[in-house]
């Protein structure tokens, strides 16, 4: 296995001068995600059956001409499990490669595989070995030692002959179009970012607190997600999300109070304890109409469980039909999904919220007689 490692301009002009006409690409990515919100991307792995890159983002390049080849709707990009890939490409070139074509999702619509890891894949489909031991090394060291580009490397390398392995399968039963629109759903969701006033009811066990309470807890989930992002912090590093429902329901006034809260640490309250007694200041202003409304779990309305399994039986006799598996058309998480759309969101919350996955992309023309009474 021959890679190149570019580092200056001239190295990836003359790299992109060469795959620049080349219909499939393999792409991967490493990056770390310490304390951060957003990934730290580290490197760049492209191989197009003949020549195979890592492109170093940390050195000062130029990729404007690269980026145009990710964009260009000829060229097939292919990834493996690329959610978090696609992130990285997000944050950090402002797009995400299209067309995209993820492995792993396409073994799972043939039947061969639930989530297959890319080591699995490459040792079933290849009868080959690879070694893993790198992944969780820093990636943002400089010089990066021989064992992890040879690992970066073998990513991208093996990636191709498992996707030639796959793609006539897929298009033998006319999956492509399928396999294509769900990276672009995926894409879809990571780029999407949940209103302001409904940012609480994601927080673990919101459902437990009253409506003053989560006046509270709707002011620090706004207030920790804006410092996550200007901060560029991991959530949990701004403030534990366990914390927050145990500080909504005790609604501090002072520092010292505040310290007292069981699992609150000290420096939570060294760095934000100030904002946090703000957020609890503001919610308790609050007249009691503007308070929020108790939360319902799926499994507090009475018929949750009867309706579940019937939205699931009519979906799982759509997927037989057309010989899709059942949990790839729809998991248990999907099914709920489309349950809490239709009974927990008013239609003024439904246009600012994502549709769910049964509603949209390649499941709804399937779905979309069967699920008539739930599309509103």
């Amino acid at each position: 296995m021959q890679y190149q490692l570019i580092e200056t301009q001239n190295q990836l002009n003359t790299f992109v001068e060469q795959i620049k006409n080349k219909p499939v690409l393999a792409i991967d990515t490493e990056f770390m995600r310490r304390r951060t919100l957003y990934p730290e991307v580290a490197l760049i792995q492209v191989y197009d059956g003949e020549h195979l890159a890592l492109i170093d983002p940390l050195a000062e390049l130029s990729l404007f001409d690269f980026w145009q080849i990710l964009k260009d709707p000829v060229v097939l990009k292919v990834f493996h499990s690329p959610s978090e890939d696609i992130e990285v490409f997000q944050k950090y070139a402002g797009f995400v490669p299209s067309p995209l074509f993820d492995t792993q999702f396409a073994l799972q619509i043939l039947g061969e595989g639930n989530c297959m890891g890319f080591a699995l894949m490459v040792k079933t489909l290849l009868d080959i070995e690879i070694d893993k031991s790198e992944s969780r090394t820093n990636w943002l060291q400089r010089p990066l030692t021989t064992k992890q580009l040879e690992y970066a490397a073998a990513d991208a390398y093996h990636l191709l002959p498992c996707f030639n392995l796959i793609i006539d399968s897929v298009k033998a039963a006319d999956l492509f179009n399928i396999v294509i629109s769900e990276s672009e759903l995926v894409a879809n969701k990571r780029e999407f970012q949940t209103p302001d006033e409904l940012l609480y009811k994601d927080i673990k066990n919101a459902w437990q607190l009253r409506p003053h309470e989560l006046a509270i807890l709707r002011e620090l989930a706004v207030w920790r997600r804006n410092k996550a992002i200007r901060k560029n912090l991991a959530l949990n590093f701004v403030l534990k999300e366990h914390n927050m429902t145990e500080i909504a329901k005790r609604g501090p006034a002072s520092l010292n109070a505040l310290r007292q809260i069981p699992g609150v640490e000290a420096i939570e309250v060294n760095r934000s304890g100030v904002e946090i007694l703000k957020c609890i200041e503001q919610a308790k202003v609050l007249p009691e109409e503007q308070h929020p409304a108790i939360l319902k779990r799926l499994i507090d309305f009475p018929s949750y469980k009867k309706v579940a399994k019937e939205i699931k039986q009519k979906i799982n006799k759509v997927a037989k039909e057309h010989n899709i598996p059942e949990d790839v058309m729809a998991s248990k998480k999907q099914v709920n999904q489309l349950i809490s759309w239709n009974w927990k969101l008013s239609a003024t919350q439904k246009e600012q919220h994502i549709k769910p996955d049964l509603l949209s992309s390649w499941r709804y023309s399937f779905v979309k007689d069967t699920l008539k009474e739930w599309d509103v």
